[in-house]
């Protein structure tokens, strides 16, 4: 019974001490295991969010730039030509012309060939030199135009006929007033093209196939000619007598068909060959 009565007063003391660590140990507690604050729901729902900011739009691609317009063809220009007048004729291309200064020219018609004249060498010769004729009446004026090269080996002019002054280089000119061009569609004359006078080449190329597959002219097949494109009356066989040949490096005439003439053959008059000093051929035996 004392051990009981001893321990009732011990335990009185300790309590307090009990007590006080028991309430320190609930602080602790306390303190450790406090969860942390939850957002309530409703707070969560109305919290704004962030809204995020859209990437800028990629830049439209421009549109192809357009290509560039062709540039328009200069306007042509009218043909430097020298007035003259027609004092005579040779053959289909060739005639003589007196110019503003009074000198008299022989002229070569410049891109085209026509048939020989005379003794029928060729079809269609006297044909075309009649159609020159008619073209070119003596006393005609007319306007000469020179290309690159204005004269040949031999001393000859060399020329585009414009029946009427042309007022610019059009293909609708060049068809209705050269002669030149008018001899190559109307089936009279064949290209000849003698560099660097080439400045009507291409068109004329166009207006011989024009002819050939229109059948004129030396071209058809037993065709009627065709008409001139102007001028009145038609003359006879060109003056200056029987169509004798040249050739670029020889100093004899010939007959159409000499075996000389196989890499050229220049027509000229008997008369102009013997004025130029050129004599006969004795393999051929031309006239004298």
């Amino acid at each position: 019974m004392r051990i009981a009565a001893g321990i009732r007063p011990l335990a009185l003391r300790l309590l307090p001490l009990l007590l006080a660590g028991l309430a320190l140990v609930g602080c602790t507690a306390d303190a450790t295991f406090t969860p942390a604050p939850v957002a309530d729901s409703e707070d969560a729902t109305l919290a704004p969010t962030p809204t995020p900011t859209p990437a800028p739009p990629p830049a439209p691609t421009p549109p192809p730039a357009p290509a560039p317009a062709p540039s328009p063809e200069p306007p042509a220009t009218a043909p430097k030509v020298i007035a003259a007048a027609v004092t005579g004729h040779t053959d289909g291309d060739t005639a003589r012309f007196r110019l503003e200064n009074g000198v008299e020219e022989r002229v070569r018609f410049i891109g085209v060939d026509t048939p020989e004249t005379h003794g029928g060498v060729e079809p269609y010769g006297r044909e075309s030199s009649a159609y020159t004729a008619r073209a070119l009446p003596i006393g005609a004026r007319v306007w000469l135009e020179t290309d690159i090269e204005p004269r040949d080996r031999y001393g000859r002019m060399l020329a585009y006929i414009w029946l009427e002054q042309p007022s610019a280089a059009t293909d609708a000119e060049i068809r209705a007033k050269m002669l030149n061009a008018r001899l190559l569609l109307d089936g009279f004359a064949q290209l000849s093209t003698f560099p660097p006078n080439v400045r009507y080449v291409d068109r004329f190329t166009r207006y011989q196939v024009e002819a050939r597959e229109a059948g004129r002219g030396l071209w058809s097949v037993g065709g009627e000619a065709p008409a001139a494109p102007s001028g009145t009356g038609v003359r006879g066989d060109p003056p200056g007598g029987t169509t004798v040949y040249i050739t670029r490096t020889g100093e004899r005439y010939h007959t159409g068909e000499c075996r000389h003439l196989a890499r050229s053959k220049i027509p000229v008059t008997l008369d102009e060959a013997k004025a130029r000093g050129f004599t006969p051929c004795q393999t051929c035996q031309p006239p004298q």
